[in-house]
């Protein structure tokens, strides 16, 4: 065994004391889906989000890289004064903020823009999202109902850009559909925070079609799970329908 996965939320202490036991690198859930994540995003405001909470996340994780240098000093190498490691994570540090700042900063305008954008189709159309549990078939409804031919993918997030797409009702009235990132219980608060300004579109929409996998054996903890996202989200009041998928 070369890693050690934790399905949970783990502190840089609780990895340290963790490895140090284990003699073996431990890896939390948050670190998992990040790395999911990064994998997937292809454009630039989803590689620039995930980037965020990925920064966000080791920040306060950088000292374990130099746990060798600090260990060097214990034993007496530069004493009486701060050692390269110590040093090295100071400027790591600052870095890591600055480079956090910049993207805070990136995101905000994206997500200034994306609300201009949203609120001007929602003004002159009715507008749908998808939302669900990420592999629940959100992508597959949208293709059924629009002839999009969206990717359509049997992996956890391969959707983390919203797309849009006009979809007429038998009816005649045109409708706005959006397919969204897919949730996942205790999604990191970092995650939703970065990816707000892709998660417009629910934040938006005159109605949410909330798309259930039926097959799957915990179907209700996923719709559980969904339900807290959208209640972060502040749409908790907007009309929702269940789709069993």
């Amino acid at each position: 065994i070369d890693v050690v996965i934790f399905d949970h939320n783990l502190t840089p202490s609780q990895i340290h004391n963790l490895e140090k036991e284990l003699k073996r690198k431990v890896i939390d859930r948050t670190e998992v889906i990040l790395d999911i994540f990064a994998t997937h995003a292809r454009s630039g405001p989803a590689k620039l989000q995930v980037e965020l909470a990925q920064l966000e996340y080791n920040l306060p994780r950088l000292a374990k890289m130099w746990t060798h240098l600090t260990n060097e000093q214990q034993r007496g190498i530069g004493m009486g004064q701060r050692g390269p490691g110590e040093k090295q994570i100071e400027v790591d540090r600052r870095l890591a903020r600055r480079r956090i700042t910049d993207l805070k900063r990136q995101i905000e305008q994206q997500q200034r823009q994306k609300q201009r954008e949203v609120e001007s189709r929602s003004s002159r159309n009715f507008t749908v999202s998808l939302v669900g549990y990420t592999n629940a078939g959100k992508s597959t409804l949208m293709n059924a109902l629009t002839e999009a031919e969206v990717l359509v993918d049997n992996r956890l997030f391969s959707t983390l850009d919203t797309r849009t797409r006009l979809w007429n009702l038998n009816s005649g009235v045109p409708v706005l559909l959006s397919d969204t990132v897919g949730f996942i219980r205790h999604i990191p608060h970092g995650l939703v925070t970065s990816f707000h300004a892709t998660l417009e579109e629910v934040s938006q929409a005159d109605l949410l079609l909330h798309v259930v996998d039926a097959s799957h054996p915990e179907r209700e903890e996923q719709i559980k799970a969904v339900e807290e996202v959208l209640a972060e989200l502040q749409c908790k009041e907007t009309p929702t329908i269940l789709v069993f998928n």
